[in-house]
């Protein structure tokens, strides 16, 4: 019975001591449910608490690991899962300064996602934050905003951030984001904070130095949308825009209405596509250069996590660029920059409505390039930039119709200009005057030197190919042309009028333009240098003045100076020549001749001659009459117009002389002044030759001809006739048409004559001189001493009868237009005549008186008798000769008792030129 009671009081201690436990607990649960719902209340109704301590020092000592020092001044915590602190400063253990300054932070937590275990906050605000650049890495030398006045507000949902607002500045530049961005996903490393801050000090280095340059920026402001594709990559599309800008950059530039967007990958350290786009409604720079509606897009590649990238291409393009020297129409510039510092660009515009291009390939170490380009230049354009940059060069290149061309040039190191080739083809030219219809042709230009060659050119009626070639630093130059070219169209290129003056005065082409070869080459500097040489071949030229049907000429010229080195030139179908060489020296600054050098030889007419001796010598070719043009060579000079020349001269058919008939003449002469001196004249006249010399001098209306003349064997029928010409000439009076028995009888007799005398070559009154002559031939005259009985007696033989004549001596006066015989003597194999007497030039009447003497000679014993009972008989006669000298009459009078052999009185002395012609005898 014992063991019952004993396991009944075990289980009744058990069953107590359970349900005290239990009444504990219940208690217990009862006191901490009052308790936490006084907590409740409590924080019901003060809404935050105190961050507790450990949560504090938690905090620290995890942000300490990362390098960073959190300080603040207040700290309110909320259960709900709010953390609220002011005044907050954040460090770093490197730095003194803080990295972070804010007013304020606010960050909530969701509670439920606290109780699954969910840290990371639903929403985070900053309220006037800043973000700072520590002084020791500030540009300044003091702690530095980068970005001041910041409120920020983000919220997180489904593992995404949201930018609710982000706003702030950054020096004058107004910041804005919003957007949302996804953050690594789970197994993901998390960037670490000091990571983080390292990257921002990085960042804001760049960025401090540069913050400056936004000051040039009205208005600036940047906006960030960020976003998030498909595949979870977070990207921000990032816009700038300032409603202007003056030297940003510190470029001589100012803008309006300036936008720059562009969309960068965020996150990740691989390179990452970038695209910039820039537009700027205008944009003035330099010398009032504006674009209008610009825009630029710049491809790079970029890596976010370094902070670097490189650019691949840029590509600008504008709808209008304005300057002072013109307008391009929608200029596109491209430039690859993938082969950075190798540049490769092409352009493209339109210039005043004319298309150009280019394509530059450019090192940018070395500083060298090769360009292309090609298009078309509009005219007006071209005169204006030529103009403004080229002066001195744009009258020369003043265009009248559109431009194309094509050019290669080349930049050696140190942006060097080494060579230039271009093609080029232009419509009208102004050339300073020279008026070029058409032109084309390659240029080169290497270093200072220009060459155009394959030149042609094209002016009117004219046209020319050729070379042109100039250095730019001595401006020596040289001109090569060949074509159809009137040297006068070229007048412009020369100063002065020194050059058109020239071919007018000397060498004028009425038949077109000469084939003619140009080389022309000088200094511009320096005009007095040039050498200029041209070849010309012309028909219809006026050379020196007289006309020619073809002309072959080689001329150097220089202002002032002219040298035509050969001259050729020949007329009247031929068989007329010129041809010789000259010089001219001009007075500097005017069209005046100092002195005109020439060594010609011709056979051109005479009054050809005359227009190119520039009627120097009217007065000896007015005195003669050719039937066909003389051969002359004159050689000597004409200075300060006086000339100074010598001259030779053949003529090998009849001509006159003032007025006197010559069939040949060889001359040798020269002209000084107004002086003509014939040193040496050899000629032909009445079928005999004589030689001389003659003087022509004095002033114009005073001339005085003085001569020294011999003529030897002329026929005295022919001598008649042609001083029957000189006399029809001289007095207009035409000569007899039929011979006089006289002239008939004496055709087979012989003149020799010698006269020196001086007079006006106009006035055969004015002449004085001296001469003797000489008559020999049968049948000068006969003499019937009875009449019809002597002719009788004469066809018996007996000839004493009748006197025959046969020659004749005598010394002759020219005085007052006569030849005065003081003493002449008629010889005949049966007698002889004494006599003088006087020949009228004005009448041609002969007036002589004479004695004779028959028997002198006898010639048989009948007239030896007959001579015995004659001389008494004719010692009283007197021989009469008068009448015309190509009809003279003899008669036999009574004589006065005087001897007409001895002159009444001494004769008056006259004047000769000079000296009577000892070297000239009569034979």
């Amino acid at each position: 019975m014992s063991p019952a009671p004993t396991h009944s009081w075990f289980k009744t201690g058990l069953h107590f001591c359970g349900s005290c436990v239990v009444t504990l607990l219940c208690w217990t649960l009862w006191i901490g449910l009052g308790a936490l719902l006084v907590l409740l209340l409590y924080i019901a109704l003060a809404k935050e608490l105190p961050v507790p301590d450990y949560v504090l020092r938690r905090t620290e000592v995890e942000l300490a690991r990362s390098g960073l020092i959190l300080k603040f001044g207040r700290a309110r915590f909320d259960p709900t899962g709010k953390v609220l602190l002011e005044d907050v400063r954040v460090h770093t253990t490197a730095f003194e300064d803080p990295l972070l300054t804010c007013r304020l932070l606010y960050v909530r937590h969701d509670f439920w996602s606290l109780l699954s275990g969910q840290t990371t906050p639903a929403e985070i605000q900053i309220e006037g934050a800043a973000l700072l650049l520590p002084a020791i890495l500030a540009p300044g030398g003091t702690a530095e905003p980068l970005v001041r006045d910041l409120a920020l507000t983000l919220r997180h949902h489904d593992h995404r951030w949201r930018v609710v607002q982000a706003a702030g500045r950054v020096g004058p530049l107004a910041l804005t984001v919003q957007g949302e961005f996804t953050p690594p996903r789970r197994g993901a490393a998390a960037p670490a904070l000091d990571g983080l801050a390292g990257q921002y000090l990085q960042a804001a280095r760049r960025l401090a130095p540069v913050m400056d340059r936004l000051n040039a920026f009205a208005d600036p402001a940047l906006a960030v949308q960020l976003d998030t594709d498909a595949a979870g990559a977070n990207r921000a599309t990032v816009l700038f825009t300032a409603t202007g800008a003056v030297r940003p950059w510190d470029q001589p530039f100012t803008a309006g209405l300036v936008a720059a967007g562009t969309s960068l990958p965020l996150g990740g350290a691989a390179s990452r596509p970038l695209t910039v786009q820039l537009a700027i409604r205008h944009l003035t720079g330099p010398r009032e250069v504006t674009a209008h509606t610009l825009r630029a897009t710049l491809q790079a590649e970029v890596s976010p996590a370094r902070f670097t990238g490189r650019a691949l291409s840029l590509e600008v393009a504008a709808g209008s660029v304005t300057s002072p020297e013109g307008t391009l129409a929608g200029p596109v510039i491209h430039a690859d920059l993938a082969a950075w510092p190798v540049l490769r660009t092409t352009l493209a515009t339109r210039i005043e409505g004319e298309f150009l291009a280019a394509e530059v390939e450019a090192g940018l170490t070395e500083k060298s390039a090769r360009i292309h380009a090609s298009g078309r230049g509009d005219p007006a354009f071209i005169n204006r930039t030529l103009a403004r940059h080229t002066p001195r060069a744009a009258p020369f290149f003043v265009f009248g119709d559109t431009v194309s061309f094509a050019a290669d040039a080349v930049l050696a190191p140190g942006w060097r200009f080494t060579g230039l080739t271009a093609w080029a083809d232009a419509g009208r030219i102004d050339s300073r005057g020279v008026l070029i219809s058409s032109a084309r042709g390659r240029i080169d230009i290497a270093g200072t030197r220009f060459v155009a060659s394959e030149a042609r050119v094209a002016m009117g009626e004219n046209h020319a190919r050729g070379s042109y070639e100039m250095d730019f630093i001595t401006t020596d130059y040289r001109m090569l042309l060949r074509g159809a070219l009137r040297p006068v169209a070229i007048s412009g290129w020369f100063r002065g009028d020194w050059w058109p003056a020239f071919w007018d005065r000397y060498f004028n082409f009425a038949g077109g333009p000469p084939t003619a070869e140009v080389d022309v080459q000088g200094r511009w500097k320096k005009p007095l240098l040039s050498t200029n040489f041209i070849r010309a071949q012309a028909s219809r030229a006026t050379v020196w003045g007289g006309d020619f049907e073809a002309m072959d000429a080689t001329v150097f010229v220089r202002p002032s100076f002219t040298h035509g080195l050969a001259v050729q030139a020949t007329r009247a179908g031929g068989t007329e020549h010129l041809a010789g060489s000259f010089q001219r020296v001009g007075v500097p600054g005017t069209r005046e001749t100092a002195r005109f050098a020439f060594d010609f030889t011709t056979d051109a007419d005479p009054a050809v001659l005359g227009r190119m001796l520039e009627g120097r010598a009217d007065d000896v070719l007015a005195s003669l009459r050719f039937t066909r043009p003389p051969s002359v060579h004159a050689w000597g000079a004409i200075a300060a117009g006086v000339p100074e020349y010598h001259f030779t001269g053949r003529v090998a058919d009849p001509f006159h002389y003032y007025g006197f008939p010559l069939e040949a003449a060889q001359v040798q002469g020269a002209v000084s002044g107004s002086d003509v001196q014939i040193t040496n004249v050899s000629f032909s006249a009445g079928g005999g030759t004589g030689a001389g010399k003659a003087t022509l001098s004095g002033p114009s209306g005073a001339r005085r001809l003085g001569f020294d003349l011999f003529l030897n064997q002329a026929n005295l029928s022919r001598t008649v006739r042609a001083v029957q010409e000189y006399e029809a000439n001289r007095t207009g009076i035409p000569a007899p048409e039929t011979e006089a028995k006289f002239v008939k009888q004496a055709a087979n007799s012989r003149l020799d004559v010698a006269l020196s005398a001086l007079g006006d070559p106009v006035d055969l009154a004015s002449f004085k001189g001296s001469g003797h002559a000489a008559l020999t031939g049968a049948e000068l005259g006969e003499i019937n001493l009875f009449g019809v009985l002597s002719q009788v007696l004469s066809t018996f033989s007996l000839s004493f009868s009748s006197l025959k004549l046969d020659a004749a001596r005598t010394n002759f006066d020219l005085l007052n237009g006569e030849l005065l015989f003081p003493n002449f003597k008629v010889t005949g194999p049966s007698a002889a005549i004494d006599g003088r007497g006087k020949y009228t030039f004005a009448t041609s009447a002969l007036d002589f008186s004479a004695r004779f003497r028959p028997y002198e000679e006898p010639g048989s014993l009948l007239a030896a008798a007959v001579s015995l009972v004659m001389n008494p008989l004719t010692s009283i006669l007197e021989l009469q000769l008068t009448g015309q000298l190509a009809d003279p009459k003899w008669s036999v009078v009574v004589s006065t008792g005087t001897d007409p052999s001895k002159p009444s009185a001494p004769a008056p002395a006259p004047t000769a030129a000079t000296p009577a012609p000892d070297a000239a005898p009569v034979r």
